[in-house]
């Protein structure tokens, strides 16, 4: 292995691999010849194939955390916050094979369960939290469930990453997002927040 790579950059490396290829085909022998690693190598930073997923998983998923933060700063106000965040989040889902969830759901349930505890978890509360702060100023309705409001909007972004509903060559995703997020927010939003959500989608982009 050359000197230079690291166990995060050889992680990177690898979680892009798995996005595009899925993991089903992994053995460690596979492993170590895609990444051009000797067996001691190898074990000196991980104890066998799940672990060498479990911790790109994990890496992954600890660098979209710091992103999702960055975005938050940016962001002028919560209308703004949510959509980034939101874009984000789903313009990330759209480059990973969905084999890549089955795969790991299946054969890897212990890397699954530390991708749904950071849906579970994170993602929840940071959706929640943006909602709540949308509420305190002024954007969104005051009387909103925001339990409920947030899982929809985790759903939401499944639906839209559904390709047999909206199958890529045959929908603008662009559209597609607005058509979800737009109307269902102007739903859950006072008029100043209607105003929010019509200047971010004005020029909004995927």
């Amino acid at each position: 292995m050359e000197q230079e790579l690291t166990r995060e950059s050889l992680l990177r490396e690898a979680m892009a691999v798995f996005c595009t290829n899925g993991v089903k085909d992994l053995t460690e022998r596979r492993i170590m010849q895609e990444f051009n690693l000797l067996p001691a190598e190898f074990h000196a930073w991980f104890s066998d194939k799940e672990d060498f997923i479990r911790q790109a998983v994990s890496l992954y998923l600890e660098e979209q955390k710091s992103v999702q933060l960055s975005l938050l700063e940016q962001a002028k106000h919560p209308i703004a916050e949510l959509m980034h965040v939101i874009k984000h989040h789903t313009s990330q889902l759209q480059k990973i094979n969905p084999n890549f969830f089955v795969q790991i759901q299946y054969l890897y349930p212990r890397v699954w369960t530390l991708y749904l505890r950071h849906i579970q978890m994170h993602s929840y509360h940071l959706f929640y939290e943006l909602l709540n702060k949308g509420i305190r100023h002024g954007i969104f309705r005051p009387d909103l469930n925001i339990e409920i409001v947030t899982k929809v909007l985790l759903e939401q972004i499944n639906v839209l990453l559904n390709h047999s509903l909206f199958p890529p060559q045959r929908y603008n995703m662009a559209e597609v997002f607005r058509g979800i997020f737009l109307y269902y927010l102007k739903g859950i939003s006072t008029n100043r927040g209607d105003m929010e959500l019509e200047n971010f989608f004005s020029d909004f982009s995927m």
